[in-house]
């Protein structure tokens, strides 16, 4: 997608994108592994969400190729802080747990919360606790 956006730009145009680097991101690896193990992983009927996410050489590698200039690319942590547990859940509940909630029933979804929490809390072992969330932030302009 990016270099059909990148090709839209007019010269001097400016390219600038954030997304945040799921395959890093440690709730993110914990919600990956909880739904690839039994029993949710027959709950979900297998269903995981796998990041499309590139490497940042990858990202620097089609900015270039794609006539952009002044490029910075960063990945940047944004600290989250959290009491418990329960903060970090809420914390990715409303973005990537959302399709795999969606597939649940309530009483799966109990479950699959409650098991969440203790993994999560097993991870960070005292509270409170630091979520280093991970964004890369991509910037260029069109020549």
């Amino acid at each position: 997608m990016f270099p059909k956006l990148i090709s839209k730009l007019n010269v001097n145009g400016q390219f600038a994108v954030q997304m945040p680097c799921q395959k890093d991101n440690v709730l993110n690896v914990i919600l990956s592994d909880l739904a690839r193990e039994k029993p949710f992983a027959d709950y979900l009927n297998n269903f995981h969400r796998d990041s499309p996410m590139l490497t940042i050489d990858d990202y620097a590698k089609i900015m270039f190729d794609n006539g952009l200039k002044d490029l910075s690319i960063n990945m940047k942590v944004y600290p989250i802080y959290g009491n418990d547990e329960t903060e970090f859940y809420n914390f990715i509940s409303g973005s990537a747990l959302i399709p795999y909630m969606e597939r649940l029933t309530t009483e799966q979804q109990e479950l699959f919360t409650t098991e969440f929490k203790t993994r999560i809390k097993k991870y960070y072992k005292t509270f409170p606790a630091i979520y280093s969330f991970k964004r890369i932030l991509l910037y260029g302009r069109k020549s």
